[in-house]
């Protein structure tokens, strides 16, 4: 992985005062404070929980056509990142894997469960809190289906939650997993939702996908010492925002991409939005958006910027009579917009991948947690807690429960 700044020379610039805070932010990285244990791998994952997760997932494989990942926002995103990113865009591969729970659509549920009619389905639902109202709106409906289908469901049925040991009351999908004795992997504590996709949250889905783990691991482990690139990559988002780039493109020229773009989005929106600071990531698939989005990002008001994606070697076809292949046809598209939006206002930082592989969207996705944690300590704010969410879920609980009290009464 290499990261091209050459566009975003002049907002590189470090102060004295900006040296001492990212001193202090190494010590506390290095401490591993509050809420910092995805920072080593084997603080996410034990070896012991990586075998099990083999284990289980070939029994899966050899009997499943649908492995049904019901979770929103960390508790998915994560997998589905690096499910989507290294996966051929066709494929008739069992198992198939589907997400559900990120979302309230009654149309989705009913169709996803007459789709699965007829065929052998595994599940794995993921919610920290265990009270996720997306995920157990969902969850509680496919449960139900599955009980009335499988006689053996107890082995069809794995649970994700977070660790109930330390004091914290049991939710309701923990009591229930405990009841019917279904399989139950455990989040560390110290590690949220969208810092979770080196723990059994985003492996296990991986494992059972087939893809290799292995090399994903070895990838993150291979950028543990990022912390001086991560803070150049912080800190020039950080002048980006000060002076009025208070909007990031977060560009893909790779569809397959696009769910690793809304990784992304939930990572840096969820971590460093908060205060009235932050800046705001969109996700731009190109080609398609330079005949859309891209006149704005051109031409539009000066507060964008973009991260652009790059991914150096793929498949690749050479076109007809253009003595030119599409990946080269790609690349030079990207070089010239990013040379393009520079003149118009907009910079680019460029990261630049060899290819799409295990190892190198390990390191890339550890890279950026990195550095959105850095930046949420370089903005004085906690880049681990997420208050602007709570308030939306307290007002909906407060209304659901006022909802279900008056229907009672009639």
């Amino acid at each position: 992985m290499k990261i091209n700044f050459d566009y975003v020379k002049q907002y590189q610039t470090i102060s004295s005062l900006e040296q001492q805070m990212l001193n202090e932010i190494y010590k506390k990285l290095e401490k591993k404070e509050s809420m910092l244990d995805w920072l080593d791998i084997e603080s996410c994952i034990s070896s012991s929980e990586l075998e099990e997760m083999k284990k289980i997932s070939y029994g899966i494989r050899k009997f499943c056509d649908i492995f049904l990942v019901i979770g929103i926002g960390g508790s998915y995103l994560g997998s589905r990142a690096v499910l989507e990113s290294l996966s051929p865009y066709f494929s008739k591969k069992k198992p198939e894997i589907i997400f559900a729970g990120h979302q309230l659509s009654g149309s989705y549920l009913k169709e996803l469960l007459d789709y699965m009619e007829g065929k052998s389905v595994y599940v794995n639902v993921i919610s920290k809190s265990g009270e996720t109202l997306e995920t157990m709106a969902s969850f509680h409906m496919i449960y139900g289906w599955m009980k009335k289908t499988y006689s053996d469901v107890q082995k069809r049925v794995i649970v994700t939650i977070g660790d109930s040991s330390r004091g914290d009351s049991s939710s309701s999908l923990k009591k229930l997993a405990d009841k019917e004795q279904l399989k139950t992997w455990i989040i560390p504590s110290e590690i949220g939702g969208r810092y979770s996709v080196f723990t059994v949250a985003g492996l296990f889905p991986l494992v059972v996908s087939g893809i290799d783990i292995d090399e994903f691991i070895k990838g993150a482990q291979s950028k543990r010492n990022c912390f001086s690139e991560s803070s150049q990559y912080a800190l020039v988002r950080k002048h980006l925002e000060e002076r009025g780039k208070i909007v990031e493109a977060f560009t893909i020229y790779e569809e397959k991409l696009s769910f690793l773009a809304a990784w992304y989005q939930q990572l840096f929106a969820e971590t460093q939005g908060k205060n009235q600071k932050g800046i705001l990531p969109i996700i731009n698939p190109n080609t398609t958006n330079l005949h859309s989005l891209g006149q704005y990002l051109q031409d539009g008001r000066r507060i964008t910027f973009e991260t652009v994606l790059q991914i150096k070697n793929t498949k690749d076809i050479n076109l007809e009579n253009e003595r030119i292949s599409m990946n080269e046809l790609n690349h030079l598209v990207l070089n010239q917009v990013a040379n393009a939006h520079s003149y118009g206002g907009t910079p680019s930082i460029i990261i630049a991948l060899e290819e799409l592989s295990p190892f190198e969207i390990g390191g890339l996705l550890y890279f950026l947690e990195v550095s959105a944690a850095i930046g949420g300590y370089l903005l004085e704010i906690d880049p681990f807690n997420q208050p602007g969410v709570e308030i939306y879920k307290q007002r909906v609980k407060e209304e659901l429960k006022s909802i279900q009290k008056n229907k009672g009464k009639n």
